[in-house]
């Protein structure tokens, strides 16, 4: 009996360190990742600057498809669109909608009315568009913790709007980067509180089955695939009035 009672506390034991350990490993992680350093805006605004042709005939221009291509590969950018002066995205690589789609469709609901509250002409297109194409790939809201957003006018050979460029990046080289060996520990901590906790239970069924004169292999294998569900039912059978004292 003693020995069961022990596994049974080994699993509880083990299911708390776990939680506690996850817990912490989500939270230490997650204050890594945003803290915002400036190493990564200054890593994607280099590849901007070298990456976009000092001018384009239009959103579909060859060597701007090109370059945003080789953006959507540069270190730290998460999504990248072309707009078209008009508001159409002619190039989507991650974020919401898809190509094709309008960036005022893709808005949140106040965005385009709160545009058209400031009156016809007080924001230029070169600068109407690109605010609406930046809220619109912000549309992702889960995410925005972890991403800043850029946009930068592809401009023509007359220096008018030719095309905007929008990209969302880590907010830090910690976003895709690799664990520190703090997060490591902890969350090896918790695989292993994880382990006991899962292997404990069907321990102690297999074991107390067993003792009872039941299938201790089937209740165990049962219990070991659907844990607390099949703990409860284990619970319930061997409760039942006349097994009490079995």
């Amino acid at each position: 009996m003693q020995a069961k009672r022990n596994w049974i506390a080994v699993a509880a034991v083990a299911g708390i360190a776990w939680s506690v350990a996850s817990g912490v490993v989500l939270t230490q992680q997650r204050s890594r990742i945003l803290v915002d350093t400036g190493a990564t805006r200054a890593a994607v605004e280099n590849s901007l600057g070298t990456l976009l042709p000092k001018s384009v005939e239009s959103a579909r221009d060859p060597r701007l498809l090109r370059a945003a291509e080789e953006l959507n590969r540069a270190p730290y950018v998460a999504a990248t669109w072309v707009v078209s002066p008009g508001g159409e995205i002619v190039f989507h690589r991650g974020g919401p909608g898809k190509q094709g789609d309008q960036v005022q469709d893709l808005t949140r609901d106040d965005m385009v009315p709160t545009v058209e509250a400031l009156g016809p002409g007080a924001l230029p297109e070169a600068q109407r568009v690109p605010l609406l194409a930046v809220a619109a790939m912000r549309r992702e809201g889960d995410h925005n913790d972890v991403f800043r957003h850029l946009a930068r006018v592809a401009p023509n050979a007359a220096g008018g709007l030719a095309a905007i460029v929008v990209l969302a990046y880590d907010l830090s080289p910690a976003v895709g980067g690799p664990p520190d060996a703090g997060y490591l520990a902890l969350l090896l901590t918790g695989l292993a509180g994880f382990g006991l906790y899962w292997l404990g239970l069907p321990l102690w069924v297999a074991r107390d089955a067993r003792a009872r004169g039941d299938a201790a292999v089937l209740w165990g294998l049962f219990v070991f695939f659907t844990n607390l569900v099949g703990l409860v039912a284990y619970l319930i059978v061997i409760w039942r009035p006349g097994r009490r004292g079995a």
